[in-house]
């Protein structure tokens, strides 16, 4: 957009309810302003959400005598994508991660293609959350004209216990609005990932047979006592407790549960969405902690980590689990604790905002597992 057209389109939406600065001109960034005895700071802020969907970012600054809105370039959201790097990432992780559901199938996938197609059911269920928690991102920044690309996935195989993924994230590549607007684009990717997380868990369970049938499935991979394998064992979280008792499946042992695809896929995607809405830096319990408490999110974030670290020197010394080590070197180095600010801070969350991000530190609480994998 050029400096002219972001003239024209700035004047044309706030039609005169506001009075352009002339000399603003000279520094590429109109600024409007109006005697606030004269207009509502609401109907301020109402001309700048209207900016905003045509993709013109704002800022509302209070004077003494005047309310100024300052408009600045948005960015391009319509810029040419590249779609065949995202394609061939999506593709590769669909192999890893049928590799790895055959895998826990006890099937071996490179033996033919029959095998190899046991593991699709683990694949479609765990992309189908990694999925829906990237778009809930994306779709959310197209919402506000926020450039961004789509999901890049990350394939991963290894010979031994792993979902056959790294996940999957997407890039921003023009600045957040505001505070709302940051809201949303964070809480969209866990909360969307978290009902299809629960979807998937549903069919898992009410699918699953009885304990006799549970039995037979997992002798047909290996013998229950089998004192050559390694007794791997899944944590449990809150909320796949409450799950377990509500199927009333309390029979089926944690240590044979990744045997199951859609009941593996599940737990892996609330583990995935516990993670991500830790309240600290980047992460999207980040960004939901800084639309809700501004700078104040610094000392939740340090807070938070404070509480990881003693977990994690509780798992060590009572576990010898040193499982969140990297996570904690993460944090360190990476995605640290304070939060880049948006464009215009001076915009609040609305109270339906505020229920909905309480919901979502309710939700990390019910998906966070302290120690995910151990061997007892």
């Amino acid at each position: 957009m050029t400096f002219r057209e972001l003239i024209r389109k700035s004047k044309n939406i706030i039609a005169r309810r506001l009075k352009l600065q002339w000399i603003s001109r000279l520094y590429g960034s109109p600024l409007f302003k109006k005697p606030k005895s004269k207009i509502r700071i609401e109907e301020v802020r109402d001309i700048q959400d209207q900016l905003l969907r045509e993709g013109i970012y704002s800022k509302v600054e209070e004077g003494t005598r005047n309310y100024y809105l300052k408009v600045v370039r948005g960015p391009n959201p319509d810029a040419t994508i590249r779609y065949s790097t995202h394609i061939i990432l999506f593709l590769l992780t669909m192999l890893t991660t049928t590799i790895t559901g055959a895998m826990l199938k006890g099937n071996n996938p490179f033996a033919s293609v029959e095998q190899l197609a046991t593991g699709i059911h683990y694949s479609i269920a765990l992309l189908l959350i990694l999925l829906f928690h990237e778009m809930g991102h994306y779709l959310a920044a197209r919402y506000y004209k926020i450039e961004a690309t789509l999901p890049y996935f990350i394939p991963f195989f290894f010979p031994a216990f792993h979902p056959g993924t790294l996940g999957a994230f997407i890039k921003m590549k023009s600045s957040i609005p505001n505070r709302r607007a940051l809201f949303d684009v964070g809480a969209a990717g866990p909360i969307t990932g978290f009902i299809v997380a629960m979807a998937v868990l549903s069919w898992g369970f009410y699918n699953l047979p009885a304990k006799p049938g549970v039995i037979e499935y997992i002798t047909n991979i290996h013998p229950l006592d089998d004192a050559h394998g390694i007794n791997l064992t899944l944590g449990d979280s809150i909320l796949f407790t409450l799950m377990k008792k509500a199927f009333a499946i309390e029979f089926l042992p944690m240590n044979e549960m990744y045997h199951f695809p859609y009941l593996f896929a599940g737990w892996f995607g609330l583990l995935v969405t516990a993670i991500n809405l830790m309240p600290i830096g980047q992460l999207d319990g980040g960004h939901i902690t800084y639309a809700m408490f501004g700078d104040k999110a610094r000392l939740i974030a340090i807070g938070a980590f404070a509480l990881l670290v003693i977990l994690n020197v509780y798992l060590i010394s009572s576990f010898k689990s040193f499982i969140w080590v990297l996570w904690i070197l993460l944090i360190l180095f990476y995605i640290r604790f304070r939060h880049p600010p948006t464009m215009d801070g001076s915009v609040r969350l609305d109270t339906k905002r505020k229920i909905l991000g309480v919901l979502a530190y309710v939700i990390f609480v019910l998906s966070f597992i302290p120690l995910p994998v151990y061997i007892p």
